[in-house]
């Protein structure tokens, strides 16, 4: 089964956690206002993703009151992600 490549890639700083996390995300990705009202207010966002080596897209759901930094950039082949 061949999927759609990932609209970019989010990266997500956790309360108490050293590194980010990296998802692939697929369909529209969020806006900055979006990403920091979800911050804001501890929204809890499923989001569709993808893990290199599996096929399709599955749902991951991030509850946004424990990120403590989060940033986007696009999606590059030659960047991984680390779910």
């Amino acid at each position: 089964m061949t999927i759609d490549a990932p609209s970019g890639l989010l990266y997500l700083l956790s309360v108490g956690k050293e590194k980010e996390l990296i998802l692939r995300v697929h369909g529209a990705m969020p806006g900055v206002e979006t990403l920091a009202g979800w911050m804001e207010q501890g929204t809890v966002v499923s989001l569709q993703i993808s893990h290199e080596g599996q096929p399709g897209t599955f749902t991951y759901v991030v509850n946004f009151r424990h990120v403590v930094a989060a940033r986007f950039a696009p999606y590059a082949p030659t960047r991984i992600s680390s779910f």
